[in-house]
């Protein structure tokens, strides 16, 4: 029986109960759906960056949408108080914020450059937007186009990005951006050219020294469709006239490519990049090529502490790689598959590899994930397969380890076919040196092709066995006076980085690379070889480097290790305006297509 109220007090109590549980519920984020009106104001704020416009309900986010896409409050600073419901799921679609327009150079060539596009700061502070549903457009995201701008720390949840020349759950189409702190969910499915989790194309465009960043983004979302270019984090990359960084960035998310025609990776699907201190945990595949982190390169990339895990599934049709499948101009070092590679051909070629499917430049890497090759095709062309990357290079290859075992295609008609422990075949001007492998037992052991005919020994490498403990590995043949292979891998490291036992078993006791803490004492260079001049040091706003060097590039980090610059050596003296940046010691480092030459200290005064 229920107990009646009869003393007023008691009826004062309860009433007091229910508006402060009401008042509890309103502030810990129970959001009324979006109905699709726009608010006239925003619940604070006058735009400046001491004083953002303050972002509390649907209604004011359709506001910021709304102002922006007409060309108002374009650069003003944001803030997000609250969690938003967009309620996607009933209906209500949302509106790109920042619009963009396409510019045809051909029938079949186009151009997409901003119209109206955020150029402002937006600070999401670690709030939800959830349901929110975007559709048919040239870019789609919360954001369509931002331009010179900073997206940080908003979470979005369960999205439905849908269409789009350029698609991505936070931006669609980003130029010169900063985006850092951001976790999204969902799916993207679109049948743009460019489609990522976080950012679909971003651009890195007519910004000279500076660096501009994806950091500490998480994807969980799915991303699928008949596109181009497929990455967890971004689609498509350009680096044109400024250093773009992706860097401690995670990917959980599907990345699929359901039409046969893309270029698929865990982190990006195509383009110019540095990724480093990114993660891969989500199958990916694409018909031309597929990686853990990248499906292609561009006219520059590296790569580097990256690592592939083993729920990162790779599948590529023609290219098949754990971190990249097509690397092209990409630098790969300091990084790791521990995932199954698998190359499924349907158009009678494979090129399958643990760290690269084809070619690459790879230092101080490792593969412990198993190799297949399927080709079903009635008329095979091809089938090339090797442990750390699947053709010969034109690069370099050292100081690396394969414990993956090779799973050779058993198609009759295939007879174009190599294979290798680290690498199918390789020239002899080719720098392949301090290799070591494990298994792969009905591989010939040492014995790689060469042009087709002739044979000879992969140099100064061996293979291992287990030693006397689960995280203990011994060499067959001795390199740098020693058999363990944790100290080979570190006498042949150039002080790229330090390996060490894998205590913890996630990668399946084999060793693993750690970052080295560069020595922070002020040098006024770190070298003995006289290839390379720094000067003047200390100095102020300019940093002069004079080396006869050629194809090879400098980075230069301040001492958090972020890199503030990198740019192609093209002449004797390379001047780096430095008027920017802040006072203090920073690393430079000038690397070749071989290796890393020289490295130092710079001091700003």
């Amino acid at each position: 029986m229920k107990k009646k109220l009869t003393n007023s007090n008691q009826v004062k109590k309860v009433c007091t109960v229910l508006a402060l549980v009401f008042i509890s519920v309103m502030t810990c984020g129970a959001q009324i759906p979006w109905n699709g009106t726009v608010a006239e104001s925003y619940a604070g704020g006058d735009g400046t960056s001491e004083k953002p416009y303050q972002i509390a309900t649907a209604e004011q986010l359709a506001l910021f949408a709304y102002e922006i896409n007409n060309g108002v409050n374009n650069e003003a600073h944001f803030i997000l108080i609250d969690d938003i419901n967009l309620n996607g799921a009933s209906g209500q679609m949302w509106t790109a914020i920042g619009t963009v327009k396409v510019e045809w150079l051909s029938p079949i060539n186009y151009v997409v450059v901003p119209s109206y596009p955020f150029m402002g700061v937006f600070d999401g502070d670690d709030h939800v937007i959830s349901n929110m549903h975007v559709d048919n457009a040239e870019a789609l995201g919360l954001f369509g186009c931002t331009y010179f701008a900073e997206v940080k720390n908003v979470r979005i949840e369960n999205a439905n990005v849908t269409q789009g020349a350029s698609a991505g759950i936070v931006v669609g189409e980003a130029f010169n951006t900063n985006i850092e702190g951001c976790t999204v969910s969902g799916e993207v499915m679109a049948y743009g050219n460019k489609v990522g989790g976080i950012a679909g194309h971003y651009i890195a465009d007519n910004i000279g020294s500076d660096t501009v960043f994806i950091k500490d983004c998480v994807n969980n979302a799915s991303v699928t469709g008949g596109t181009m270019f497929l990455g967890g984090i971004a689609g498509n990359t350009e680096m044109n006239d400024g250093v773009f960084v992706i860097e401690h960035c995670v990917n959980n998310g599907e990345i699929g490519d359901m039409w046969n025609t893309g270029k698929a990776g865990g982190i990006v699907g195509e383009g110019e990049f540095i990724i480093r201190h990114c993660d891969n945990y989500g199958k990916v595949s694409g018909e031309i090529t597929a990686g853990g982190m990248v499906g292609q390169g561009g006219s520059f990339g590296l790569i580097e502490f990256c690592f592939n895990h083993p729920t990162g599934e790779v599948t590529g049709g023609s290219s098949a790689g754990g971190i990249i499948g097509t690397p092209i101009f990409t630098t790969i070092r300091m990084s790791g598959n521990m995932a199954t590679v698998t190359g499924d051909s349907r158009n009678g070629m494979i090129l399958v590899g643990g760290i690269a499917g084809s070619d690459g430049s790879i230092s101080n890497c490792f593969n412990t994930g198993n190799l297949i090759g399927i080709m079903n095709d009635p008329n095979p062309l091809t089938a090339q397969m090797g442990g750390i990357t699947g053709s010969p290079t034109e690069g370099f290859v050292y100081n690396v380890y394969n414990a993956g075992q090779i799973t050779k295609p058993t198609n009759p008609a295939l007879t174009n076919q190599i294979y290798g422990h680290i690498i199918p075949a390789f020239f002899n001007e080719n720098d392949i040196r301090n290799c070591y492998y494990y298994g792969n037992e009905d591989i010939p052991a040492s014995v790689y092709n060469i042009g087709g005919s002739t044979y000879a020994h992969l140099p100064e490498s061996s293979a291992f066995s287990e030693g006397g403990s689960a995280t203990s590995w011994v060499l067959d043949d001795a390199q740098y006076g020693t058999t363990d292979l944790i100290e080979a891998l570190n006498a042949g490291a150039m002080d790229e980085c330090v390996w060490v036992e894998d205590t913890e078993g996630v990668n399946g006791g084999f060793p693993l690379p750690q970052p080295k803490q560069p020595n922070v004492a002020v040098n006024d260079m770190i070298t003995d070889s006289g290839l390379v001049d720094i000067y003047p040091n200390p100095g102020g706003s300019t940093l002069n480097i004079r080396t006869a060097l050629q194809n090879a590039w400098v980075e230069v980090y301040d001492m958090n290790g972020r890199l503030v610059h990198c740019q192609t050596i093209t002449e004797n003296v390379t001047s780096i305006g430095a008027g920017a940046w802040t006072n203090g010691i920073y690393v430079w480092k000038v690397v070749s297509e071989k290796a890393e030459i020289e490295t130092g200290k710079w001091v700003k005064e």
